[in-house]
């Protein structure tokens, strides 16, 4: 069976002389392959890589002396892409921390070759090599590491080799790595998180240094996990990539019957990249989902056979590190994936999305409340991109009392916003609406109209948003309350007591309960109640703000 790598990898060659106080040669090398680009508990496992590289270079002495090799970050879909970054000189920390922040990740995982590279890079010395190797996955090109490692101990070349087995998922990758371990002589250990890598990052470290150090590997290899699974799916982004290697990544492989080559009943859905299961004999339509990803494959599992299925998904990776302007990091907002025909793709509400696309054109819209901006993108096969977007938005915080001193308005509230009109020929544009106590908005930098109301008392207020800035605003509705009780059926009529230019009453409102509480804005109304039994009265109030005036009919 053909195995393939799953990429993410550190491999230290560190090198000390026969006498303890002899100083050391090292090399370090990282892998930058595609995969890199995947996320480990919100976190891309290159920049984990970053933070281990920090890990390991504060164990070095400043006497020693340590290069940086790398693999995988020039081109793609070449096994030959490994590279001597800076060569073995003088401790030089610094040096090595840049060379990794630039690295791109993009290509394969020549695991093995980077083992034989490492040790010829360091055979002009005899001294003792110790390799400290990260990996989450197994070789994606063709040579097998663990012999290639059983190969050179044989050789001669003196090196143990630590492994560590970062977010391992697929048991068949774990015992390749246990088997790298096991052929040197080293120590295994598992690490599932960033936490956890330089956790057991430090172990290794300690471990080269001759320190006594537990494995986690079984003294002999285990029985085949996958003995009894006939079927294997292997997916990739693009020809030629590192298979997909991500335990959150939900790949799902939906096998249906083939019905003379179209879909037929459904059988069974596996999970996994890679993916592993016991399937019956016979001629399948494979249905293979990523994200906003669908592929269809047509698939023969033979009896008393593996069967691989190696997809290509002709996909990528889209993220975005959206800023609000002058305020950072963005959240509470949503994503929107749309296509280049407008059609919509696909929604995420995290603070940094990720989005699995198929190749081709699209547009991102970032929301947060009224405010909204957008930003058009392409994807190829392969790649993992961020679209950078920068959202103009403010937060309006809206609260009312009904008279300067109070007191406050607790229920009935509404609060509405508006673009305030261009010219006197054109209305207010509605914006948003609220009914909360402390009504909030989030805005695009700007004047508007806020109309805020309760019972049928309202005011129009201006305000004014700033990006980034949370505006808090306590306005005064000059108003008060009237309480009207009643005989039940009786009909409830409110005036404003001076009339219009046509000497008519201007109407406020009608209501039909026999108890009814009224907010209005401070002023003198007529309150006309007509009973069950057809009698008629007229009661005039004034209304001051923040008071309550009654009116009682028997």
């Amino acid at each position: 069976m053909r195995r393939f790598i799953l990429p993410f990898l550190v491999a230290v060659f560190g090198f000390s002389g026969p006498a303890a106080a002899q100083t050391g040669d090292a090399i370090l090398i990282l892998d930058a392959s595609g995969s890199m680009w995947g996320q480990v508990d919100g976190q891309t496992k290159i920049s984990i890589a970053r933070k281990a590289v920090d890990s390991i270079l504060s164990r070095w002495k400043s006497t020693d002396r340590l290069g940086l090799m790398a693999y995988g970050h020039r081109t793609k879909g070449d096994c030959r892409d490994i590279e001597l970054v800076v060569p073995v000189g003088g401790f030089d920390p610094e040096k090595i921390r840049a060379a990794v922040k630039g690295l791109n990740p993009k290509g394969k995982t020549p695991m093995a070759d980077s083992l034989r590279a490492a040790a010829q890079a360091l055979r002009s010395t005899e001294n003792k090599a110790t390799v400290i190797l990260v990996s989450d996955g197994i070789e994606t090109c063709s040579p097998d590491p663990c012999a290639v490692a059983a190969e050179l101990k044989k050789a001669g070349v003196n090196f143990t080799a630590h492994v560590i087995g970062f977010d391992i998922a697929d048991p068949t990758a774990k015992n390749q790595l246990q088997c790298i371990a096991r052929a040197t002589g080293g120590v295994y250990l598992d690490a599932r998180n960033a936490s956890g890598l330089e956790d057991a990052l430090g172990k290794a470290v300690q471990a080269a240094q001759g320190t006594k150090v537990e494995s986690q590997a079984p003294a002999k290899p285990e029985p085949d996990p996958l003995k009894d699974k006939n079927f294997r799916g292997i997916a990739r982004l693009a020809a030629g990539a590192d298979p997909i290697s991500d335990t959150k990544s939900d790949i799902g492989w939906t096998f249906h019957k083939s019905n003379r080559g179209e879909k037929g009943d459904y059988v069974a859905t596996v999970y996994g990249a890679p993916a592993a299961d016991a399937i019956e004999p016979g001629d399948y339509i494979v249905v293979v989902t990523y994200g906003q990803v669908e592929r269809r494959f047509p698939f023969k599992v033979e009896k008393d056979k593996v069967s691989t299925l190696d997809v290509v998904l002709d996909a990528g990776y889209v993220t975005s590190d959206g800023s609000v302007e002058g305020a950072g990091k963005v959240d509470g907002v949503a994503w929107e994936v749309f296509n280049e025909k407008g059609g919509y793709v696909a929604t995420d509400y995290d603070a940094v999305p990720k989005f699995i696309l198929a190749a081709g054109n699209y547009k991102l819209v970032l929301t947060k409340g009224a405010s909204k901006t957008e930003k058009a993108f392409s994807i190829a096969a392969g790649d993992s991109i961020n679209v950078s977007m920068t959202l103009d938005v403010g937060k309006l915080a809206v609260s009312a009392v009904y008279a300067p001193n109070g007191p406050k308005v607790e229920q009935g509230i509404a609060v509405e916003i508006r673009r305030p009109a261009k010219s006197d020929t054109e209305q207010p544009v509605w914006i948003a609406t609220n009914y909360e106590p402390i009504s909030q908005f989030d805005l695009p930098a700007g004047r508007y109209e806020v109309v805020v109301s309760v019972g049928y008392a309202k005011r129009v207020f201006q305000a004014e948003v700033k990006s980034g800035d949370i505006t808090r605003v306590n306005f005064n509705l000059d108003a008060g309350v009237a309480g009207i009780v009643v005989p039940d059926g009786s009909t409830i009529e409110i005036f404003a007591t001076e009339r219009d230019i046509n000497n008519q009453r201007v109407w406020i409102g009608t209501h039909y309960d026999s108890e009814k509480s009224v907010a209005l804005n401070a002023g003198n109304y007529t309150v006309i109640v007509a009973t069950k039994g057809g009698k008629k009265s007229e009661h005039a109030i004034s209304v001051v703000p923040g008071k309550r005036v009654e009116v009682s009919v028997k």
